[in-house]
Parts: structure tokens; sequence; C-alpha cells
């Protein structure tokens, strides 16, 4: 172990928190939550953290701050040493630990809340704490450690650390039954027939409009939409009003079923699949056990099958 770094002034916890603190809000004034004089400690205690390692940690960008390499190597390493420290002293007291888990709505909903009570089996002292991150977002937190794990929309390297593929999403259109003017409508008819939840842009949405003008009669032909929107569970909503069709994740099959509503396969629209995967942060769960635990759980359990209409 190497203990010269308690040789010298300048270094403490509370002054590695306060770093930590303004790394999270992006600037002394955000972390100090308009405390005049924390803002003055937090910016003494940067100063000194900087004399200590003989770096620069942050540099000024507007009212806000920026993280050097050195900044985000250090903030990185800070909130995994305090946060075991933290589990730590809740194992001592018997308290539950925090682990924090970041994904899109759609996969909080579909994947990770109905496997909980498994997650939880493996995992007793833990309290899952969810977060509805984009998918670009996810694995930057997850590396900084502002997450613990994340689901992404990416495929595994062979011998990537850290990660695990999960299974391949497959897009289904869903329709009431009670909506359908006959029990068998193809996907053209469906698509160009029935009202739509869809979403208001992006490849899903890029690749129903090319697979529409492509196949329809006449040419140009397009959907009946009633609710265009961001979010799969507000199409999923919408769907259960009984008013209208919408394009959702295979994994929400479960909440309608078959007697009540009629499957389309979206196979002909040739979308592109990417993998969900599972990403953690290895120097975290280096040091703390209940995440290198639950990484090896959570590998298995949300595992999944695509499926299709």
């Amino acid at each position: 172990m190497n203990l010269s770094i308690l040789s010298k002034s300048g270094f403490s916890l509370d002054r590695l928190a306060g770093f930590c603190a303004v790394a999270g809000a992006g600037s002394i004034v955000g972390a100090a939550r308009g405390d005049a004089v924390r803002q003055s400690l937090l910016s003494r205690q940067i100063r000194e953290l900087e004399e200590f390692f003989g770096t620069e940690l942050v540099r000024r960008q507007g009212r806000g701050l920026v993280l050097t390499a050195a900044g985000e190597e250090l903030a990185a390493l800070g909130r995994s040493q305090i946060t075991a420290l933290g589990d730590f002293a809740a194992s001592c007291q018997n308290a539950p630990i925090r682990v924090s888990v970041a994904a899109s709505e759609s996969l909080l909903q579909w994947l990770i809340l109905p496997r909980l009570p498994a997650l939880r089996k493996a995992a007793p002292s833990a309290v899952f704490v969810m977060h509805h991150e984009d998918n670009s977002a996810n694995a930057a937190r997850v590396q900084e450690g502002i997450h613990d794990f994340g689901l992404v929309r990416r495929k595994v390297d062979r011998g990537e650390a850290g990660a695990a593929e999960l299974g391949v999403l497959q897009e289904i259109l869903i329709a009431p039954r009670a909506l359908l003017p006959r029990p068998d409508l193809t996907l053209i008819e469906a698509l160009t027939t029935l009202p739509m939840a869809i979403p208001l842009a992006g490849t899903l949405r890029s690749a129903v409009d090319a697979y529409l003008n492509r196949q329809s009669k006449p040419p140009q032909a397009g959907m009946r939409l009633a609710l265009e929107c961001t979010s799969y569970l507000h199409a999923s909503a919408a769907l259960k009003s009984g008013d209208c069709a919408a394009i959702l994740p295979g994994l929400a099959l479960t909440e309608f079923p078959e007697q009540l509503y009629c499957h389309w396969s979206l196979a002909p629209l040739k979308l592109e699949r990417h993998p969900v995967s599972l990403i953690w942060n290895q120097r975290n769960a280096a040091v703390r056990p209940v995440l290198a635990q639950l990484a090896q759980a959570m590998s298995s359990l949300l595992k999944f099958k695509s499926k299709e209409a």
C-alpha cells in the first residue's frame, strides 16, 4: 500500500467529495446551490487539490467548468472510493446499499422492472435506483461512475470486460382486435388503415415511411396518424385506450395478449437491429462487492429472447 499520499497536506476526503460534487453539477455555483460560503469553500478545495496533485483539474467554460482529462480521472476515482466507503458503512449498520441503473423508459418498464423480484433476491442488501437516460448518455455516465449499471443498444466486442449482451430487440405492430375492420389485415393494410401511435421521428419512423412508399398502392399512401410521440410508454398508453394501433418493442407483448390484440411482425421493414447490452464500471465493481455480485446476476437474469409476432 502506497502511503506517500498521506505524507503531504492538501488532500482529504472532504476536498475530494467537494470536487466530485462540482464535477457532477458542472459548476461551483450548481454544486453550492446558491450558498456563497460553500462556493468559496469549493473553489478553495479545487485549488488545493490542483496544488496537491500538481496538475490542472478544471477549466472555466462560460459560467460553468469542464474537467480536464486528469479531472475526469480523479472524479471517477473519487466517486468509486467514496461510494465504496458508503457501502461499507451501510453494511456495518445493516442498512441498504443504493445501486443505480440507467436505461431508456421502455427497457426500464418491460425488461428491468418485471425482473425486479429476481434482482432483489440476488442482492438482498441493494436498493435499486432507476434513472431514465437515453442511449448516448448511458455509456459515458457509467464510465464516469455516475451510474452503476446502464443498458445500451450496441454489440459487445469479443473479450470486452464490463459488458454483456442481453438480446436483440424486435419492434412489433400491435392493434386492439376490436379496432380491426376484419381479422385478416395484412401489415401494409394495418399501417395504412388503422389510426396509429408512432414515434415522431427517428430510424423506426423513417423505415415505416420508406416501406409504405415502396409497398402501398397507390404510391405515397401514408399512415392514419392518431398520435406522434417520443416515448414507447406514451404509445403503449394510447394502445391500451383501444383507440389506435402502435409500434412497440416485443418485450411489451406480455401486456397485449393475442386474444385481445393482433400482432404483426415488422420484418418486411428490414430494420437495423442492435443488441441490448448491460454495461458496468469494472473499477467500481472491484471496490464495491455488491456491484460485482449484481453484474454476474444481471447478465443472466436480464437476458431475453427476441419476440416476433
